[in-house]
């Protein structure tokens, strides 16, 4: 976006301040910054940008070679400008916080609600790849939305839908999963096969439209 809006302003007849107003909407609006992780990281960084090229005008020269986040970066320097201390949380604060996280509740509690077959995965798990800007985060569960592979009694799964995963000491490591299914898997002796995933060995149980899988 940084890039995007320096070219923009100088294309565009449109004033400067009216530019940066435009592009600033997301955190303008204190709910949705909050709500929208995605939004919020694209607008807070490039703001954290161009305070950059007040604070320090050469920071993009040297950047590339840093091992530090571009908040990283910020801090140092906002720490040789700005000393902080006993800041008071206000309630329009808390508000909003507690907004954020009712309505992250919200999101897990309508997945929960779904109608179908809900399976549940329990065991040794480990997340291999993701998509880090679609995931929202409740307690010790994440939910993604769009995709999640997985390693499971050695082998990697692909599964193209949202589900919910349960963390224990990172975001890697999984003990139980749970997506929500249209079809019934195909039941094997000592494994479940499903559409779009593969077969998954394990121990498995039913219970009405809750069907559980133990792996190892």
């Amino acid at each position: 976006m940084y890039v995007e809006l320096k070219a923009y302003s100088k294309k565009t007849p449109i004033a400067y301040k009216s530019v940066l107003k435009k592009y600033g909407q997301h955190l303008m609006d204190k709910y949705e910054s909050t709500s929208d992780i995605r939004k919020s990281c694209y607008s807070s960084g490039l703001f954290m940008c161009l305070l950059l090229d007040k604070f320090s005008p050469g920071w993009k020269e040297s950047f590339w070679g840093k091992e530090e986040t571009l908040y990283d970066i910020f801090k140092q320097l906002s720490d040789d400008f700005i000393k902080i201390s006993n800041v008071e949380i206000s309630p329009e604060t808390e508000e909003v916080i507690n907004f954020a996280i009712q309505n992250r509740k919200n999101i897990f509690e309508n997945f929960e609600q779904q109608k179908g077959i809900h399976l549940l995965i329990e065991g040794e798990i480990t997340a291999k790849s993701f998509d880090p800007m679609n995931i929202v985060p409740f307690e010790n569960r994440l939910l993604h939305k769009n995709f999640i592979k997985v390693r499971i009694n050695n082998e990697d799964y692909l599964v193209q839908q949202p589900v919910i995963a349960y963390c224990k000491g990172g975001l890697q490591n999984i003990i139980k999963l749970h997506l929500i299914l249209k079809n019934n898997p195909i039941e094997n002796v000592d494994s479940l096969t499903f559409d779009g995933i593969g077969e998954i060995k394990g121990r498995y149980e039913k219970q009405e439209n809750v069907l559980h899988l133990y792996v190892k």
